[in-house]
């Protein structure tokens, strides 16, 4: 036998409460269905991309495509994948929602690639608009023979292959002498860039003037090489070079005396001269100390730099005593006389010179 208990949160008789609770539960079984349905019918209908229906077939499909993959047209979101399946071997269906904009600029001739949508990897389909074709029609079916995958996944899996198959032993210890040469080589590159800010900071003249200088130099190079071109054949038809009929060649006969001479020279005179400076080196102490502190105040005497800058001065000056070409110089010469008291009298009266008034001085 049923025992029903009453309810206090209930008002009524027993039969009302449960005629309450029984209404209570059918609006909330009611309700709880309402929302299912819109849940599972209505919710992804509302939500669901607009635009056209296309399907594309490819040979192979990117990692990462899914429901809700971006399409993209140009680097623009045009669109978004809505389902993934593979209706058979070897082919893989992706069906996509592109919107009126994209509908408006691509046709059936497009291009299909999967490639990343960010720096994050994140895989998308990627369309690129070819010429010609005609325009897409909601439902229609593309099928393309290739679709490229441009994938960050791909190319990881693809440069990692190429390491696997390039980095091997032969490889890293190349790498590694390429290394310790370019160690080695830092030295001479510091070397070289102290020269030249020493150069830097030493030079007391213009660029210009440095390349006009090199120039000059330059200009007597031609002669410079005549003149050792004509040393060399000098010395290639010297007597030495020759045989005693006058023709080309090696005297065996005067190389013998020649080397009998050097054999001599190197033994019984450098080899004795060596002997006695070794048996006598204390009696050349004194006087190479002596050499040395006669050498010593030499630097100091000459001026180092600054008697330089006062020759270069001088040079300078007297070039531009000189006017004319080369072939015909013309010396500019003043000579002063007005300061001396015997001359300076008559040279006033002739009008040469007028005399300076003594506060003038």
């Amino acid at each position: 036998m049923t025992r029903h208990t009453s309810q206090d949160f209930i008002r009524g008789d027993l039969r009302g409460q449960l005629r309450t609770l029984g209404l209570v539960g059918g609006v909330s079984i009611l309700v709880m269905a309402l929302v299912i349905a819109v849940i599972w019918v209505v919710y992804p209908r509302a939500t669901a991309p607009e635009g056209t229906d296309v399907a594309l077939v490819v040979p192979a499909l990117g990692p990462g495509v899914k429901v809700g993959s971006k399409v993209l047209l140009r680097g623009s979101e045009v669109g978004e994948v809505t389902d993934v399946s593979s209706p058979r071997a070897g082919d893989v269906r992706v069906d996509v929602v592109l919107t009126d904009s994209a509908t408006s600029v691509l046709t059936d001739s497009f291009d299909v690639d999967f490639r990343p949508e960010n720096y994050f990897g994140i895989t998308a389909v990627n369309l690129i608009a070819k010429p010609g074709g005609t325009p897409l029609t909601d439902g229609q079916v593309v099928a393309r023979d290739s679709s490229p995958d441009f994938t960050m996944s791909t190319m990881l899996e693809q440069g990692s292959l190429v390491v696997d198959g390039t980095l091997t032993k032969d490889m890293i210890a190349s790498l590694d002498e390429v290394i310790r040469y370019a160690d080695g080589l830092a030295p001479l590159i510091r070397s070289s860039i102290i020269v030249a800010d020493s150069i830097a900071k030493t030079q007391k003249h213009l660029p210009s003037t440095l390349i006009r200088r090199a120039n000059n130099v330059l200009t007597e190079f031609p002669s410079f090489n005549r003149g050792v071109m004509d040393a060399l054949f000098s010395i290639t038809e010297s007597p030495y070079n020759k045989l005693p009929d006058g023709s080309r060649g090696v005297d065996e006969a005067f190389h013998t005396e020649t080397d009998k001479a050097l054999e001599i020279a190197s033994s019984d005179l450098f080899g004795k001269a060596g002997a006695l400076l070794a048996s006598h080196d204390r009696e050349l102490t004194p006087l190479t100390t002596l050499l040395e502190k006669l050498a010593d105040p030499l630097p100091g005497v000459i001026g180092g730099g600054v008697t330089m800058d006062k020759t270069i001065s001088l040079i300078d000056g007297l070039e531009s005593a000189f006017d004319g070409d080369e072939k015909q110089r013309t010396l500019k010469l003043r000579i002063v006389l007005d300061s001396m008291p015997g001359v300076a009298g008559p040279l006033a009266q002739m009008g040469v010179t007028q005399r300076q008034a003594r506060g003038g001085r």
